[in-house]
């Protein structure tokens, strides 16, 4: 082989390359689905014990960056709330929630993002519980987005704890809140020329 040959072939190799790390910069839209690993802290609390629960999240992204920040507006439906087992009863917080998610993220290093994310929810059906709720919830979201680099770029991995602050209960006496384990496998579209 020539060596013009080869210089075409070389630099062949690194265009590609190059093209494939610039992927990542570019705003892009992504699908995410996981599982939501929810609990609800309910006080003051004399006959029920707590448990958690599992059920689906499911969204839509848009994400913008800018060298190693990360702005991400969310759009997601989600079930949260926790079960409460007492001696004669079984009340199952099923909150189906339709949620605006305006997330901002750091890079820490190529693939790996530590994300913020205030959580707007609003619950899309009848709440029910041990005591009359609220439909609005305010949320906080802190987490990591790790994202697959070579054969599974399109991939990535995002781990958020949400701490519900909004007290659902519209007792006086009584507060209930979400807390919320969320672990989501995300497909970014991204546009590959």
């Amino acid at each position: 082989m020539n060596l013009n040959l080869r210089l075409l072939l070389l630099l062949v190799i690194v265009s590609i390359g190059a093209q494939a790390q610039t992927v990542y910069m570019k705003p892009h839209l992504g699908l995410r689905a996981g599982l939501n690993i929810s609990s609800s802290t309910y006080s003051p609390n004399f006959i029920y014990s707590l448990k958690r629960q599992s059920h689906p999240n499911l969204g839509v992204f848009y994400r913008i960056r800018n060298q190693k920040w990360v702005f991400q507006p969310e759009v997601q439906l989600s079930v949260r709330g926790g079960t409460f087992k007492g001696e004669l009863e079984v009340v199952r917080n099923n909150f189906n929630y339709a949620s605006f998610v305006p997330v901002v993220g750091y890079i820490l290093t190529e693939g790996l993002t530590f994300e913020v994310a205030p959580e707007f929810s609003y619950a899309v059906n009848n709440l029910r519980s041990v005591v009359p709720l609220r439909k609005n919830e305010f949320s906080m979201g802190t987490g990591l987005r790790f994202d697959f680099m070579d054969m599974a770029e399109d991939f990535s991995l995002n781990l958020r704890y949400i701490h519900g602050f909004t007290n659902l209960s519209t007792s006086k006496t009584e507060s209930l809140y979400n807390r919320t384990l969320q672990v989501s496998v995300i497909y970014n579209l991204y546009k590959k020329k």
